[in-house]
């Protein structure tokens, strides 16, 4: 799917709930409003990692994923389809590749991908790291000002602009190597009012069996439980809208395609 023909367009914003003919004037509106939009709708997730797909950064294949067949995914994804989207609708958006520090210093290169529209200032937007939307300014000429905090993370912003075929490697990496935080455990996420719903998967090393746990936030009240195998398929369609009647029971980490 071209987001940048018209059709493309329109169930791109049917997707995330929006109609064209309700987007705000002025571009930081705009990106506020599609970018909101987006995150509260299209989950982060790495269930098909699991399930053994490798994620691809080509647009066609980003669209069909997550706009067609309604699923989520990652920042390679995520932000790839804010990117095509926001440039379709006439936002001169680019990507920055990123660092990312969850604790024990910062990762690869380009191990994390984020949307920046060029202003004075620039603003970064960021639909894809797994908590709260990140929109705010963004000095690049400042090397202290690419320090990004995202929750108990933080990620540090590549001043050059980058396009999201640069991405491929680091995409295939995350799908498959050991030391990935995506191959390592299953997430599902999404924001709701006040709060927000997440399914974990915590995976038996040695026979790569999938043991699923729902996380419910709703303001300062945290609720966590096991769900059943045969409960898996339902909650992810109620909960995060992806209709899945198989999804993965064990890890297919190691035997990618």
């Amino acid at each position: 799917m071209d987001l940048c023909a018209r059709g493309g367009i329109a169930r791109y914003l049917d997707r995330i709930g929006l109609d064209e003919a309700d987007l705000p004037n002025g571009i930081e509106a705009l990106v506020s409003a599609v970018a909101t939009a987006q995150h509260a709708r299209v989950p982060f997730e790495n269930l098909g990692i699991h399930a053994g797909r490798v994620v691809g950064v080509e647009p066609a294949r980003i669209a069909q994923r997550l706009v067609d067949d309604r699923r989520g995914g990652i920042c390679y994804e995520l932000n790839g389809l804010l990117l095509y989207a926001l440039r379709a609708l006439g936002v001169p958006a680019v990507l920055h590749g990123a660092r990312v520090d969850s604790g024990a210093g910062f990762g690869p290169a380009d191990g994390h991908v984020a949307v920046v529209v060029p202003g004075d200032p620039a603003m970064l937007v960021d639909v894809g790291f797994g908590g709260d939307m990140i929109l705010r300014p963004i000095d690049l000429a400042d090397p202290a000002g690419r320090d990004v905090s995202a929750g108990a993370a933080r990620y540090r912003i590549d001043p050059a602009v980058r396009e999201l075929d640069e991405f491929a490697g680091m995409a295939r990496w995350h799908s498959t190597s050991g030391q990935s935080r995506f191959t390592g455990s299953v997430i599902c996420t999404l924001p709701v009012d006040a709060g927000r719903r997440t399914m974990t998967g915590r995976i038996d090393p040695e026979s790569g069996r999938i043991d699923y746990r729902m996380i419910e936030v709703d303001g300062d009240s945290r609720r966590e439980y096991a769900v059943a195998a045969a409960d898996v398929p339902g909650r992810l369609s109620d909960v995060f809208g992806i209709d899945d009647p198989r999804p993965p029971m064990r890890s297919a980490v190691g035997r990618h395609r």
